[in-house]
């Protein structure tokens, strides 16, 4: 089956014999995901060969899209469980334009798969103004946030501060969501989860209150840092934070150091220039929702309460009769000015008459019949 034009085939799930196209593709590719970019080398093959595995939670749901001569992939990473997935890697990159259709269809083959996988959004990061950006847009995705990303290169480390940060623990948890959630702007709350303490991080606590955590991801390529700041911290302290929690990365005299500085703190970047660091990019973190919500109302019963009159369908206001339910007078039946209590209520469907107190209203002709009284109740 076609999707847009002759010589395309539908977008499909990795399979081993893709291995060859996949080892081909990968050096062209482009990673979506900043952590995976700038810390470690993205083995694409293996994360999908163990996707493959059945019955196991492992790698990366890997797509596959062959337009004409030309052959695409794309991964994207979420665990089961988690309302949230990331576009990691697509192949090759976006040279013009004419490339927006097959990456589209990818793209929509990931939602569609995250959402089966429970996953409410699908996030990317992409540098402004890129081909990749104004695809994404095109695609529903919105920005949730802009990140710059600042670099200090490998060097020896010293500070005359002590430090004060400590390893994060689990019992943590609460007070660095609280602290999360004092720093971090609602909008973006719907985009990225609160930062786990079961993760490497480190705690920074101020008169018995966490007032700082840093997110860390080291891998072999670098280490990447977010940042959570109080901010009742000042630019000093910031600075003296900072460089105290580097001290603590034993390997930041051979590897670079990223800190991904979102604009909500941009009151870091005078800390982060005094240390030496250098703005290495600009990203939009981009998303898109992978469900709709849907209102739909729900009818259940209400029950009189002392004083009330009876609430039921077609019912009339004061002094005017009972049927059409426009406040048309009817010479039959008239509701009193002065509220009365309901004993009883009954409605027949089927018969579209009302039963109050014994006395049965047809609901069109308002035409009065006797009938027996019906059980007691204060459905209204």
């Amino acid at each position: 089956m076609s999707l847009f034009g002759s010589g395309v085939t539908e977008v499909r799930p990795f399979l081993p014999i893709d291995v060859p196209l996949l080892h081909r593709l990968q050096p062209s590719g482009v990673t979506l995901d900043s952590v995976a970019r700038l810390t470690r080398n993205l083995n694409a093959i293996e994360s999908a060969m163990l996707h493959a595995v059945p019955l196991a939670d492992l790698g990366m749901p890997t797509f596959v899209l062959k337009h004409g001569d030309t052959a695409y992939v794309a991964q994207y990473r979420h665990k089961h469980g988690d309302p949230r997935a990331h576009i990691v890697f697509v192949a090759p990159e976006l040279e013009s334009e004419q490339d927006f259709d097959a990456w589209l269809h990818l793209i929509s083959a990931m939602v569609g798969s995250a959402a089966r996988r429970g996953a409410v959004t699908l996030n990317a990061e992409v540098d402004e103004g890129s081909l990749a950006a104004n695809l994404l847009y095109r695609a529903g995705f919105a920005t949730y946030a802009r990140q710059e990303i600042w670099r200090r290169s490998p060097a020896p480390i010293t500070t005359e501060h002590v430090s004060l940060w400590r390893p994060s623990q689990e019992s943590d948890s609460l007070s660095i969501t609280a602290l999360y959630a004092s720093v971090v702007p609602r909008l973006v709350m719907q985009a990225e989860a609160p930062p786990e303490p079961r993760q490497p991080g480190l705690v920074y606590e101020r008169n018995g209150k966490i007032a700082g955590y840093l997110s860390v991801q080291e891998g072999k390529n670098g280490i990447y840092v977010q940042p959570y700041l109080h901010p009742d911290l000042c630019a000093d302290q910031a600075q003296m934070l900072i460089e105290t929690a580097i001290s603590m990365f034993p390997r930041a005299d051979r590897l670079p150091v990223y800190v991904s500085v979102r604009r909500y703190q941009s009151w870091l970047h005078s800390a982060l220039d005094a240390l030496r660091f250098e703005v290495w990019t600009n990203e939009a973190v981009m998303v898109k929702h992978t469900t709709a919500r849907i209102e739909r109302a729900v009818f259940k019963p209400a029950y009189a309460l002392d004083g009330a009159v009876a609430a039921y369908p077609g019912a009339p206001t004061a002094g005017t009769g009972i049927g059409s339910g426009r406040g048309t007078p009817n010479k039959t039946v008239t509701v009193s000015q002065k509220v009365k209590r309901i004993g009883s209520y009954n409605y027949n469907r089927e018969s579209e008459s009302i039963t109050i107190d014994g006395t049965s209203y047809h609901g069109r002709s308002g035409e009065t019949e006797s009938c027996p009284p019906s059980l007691s109740g204060r459905l209204a």
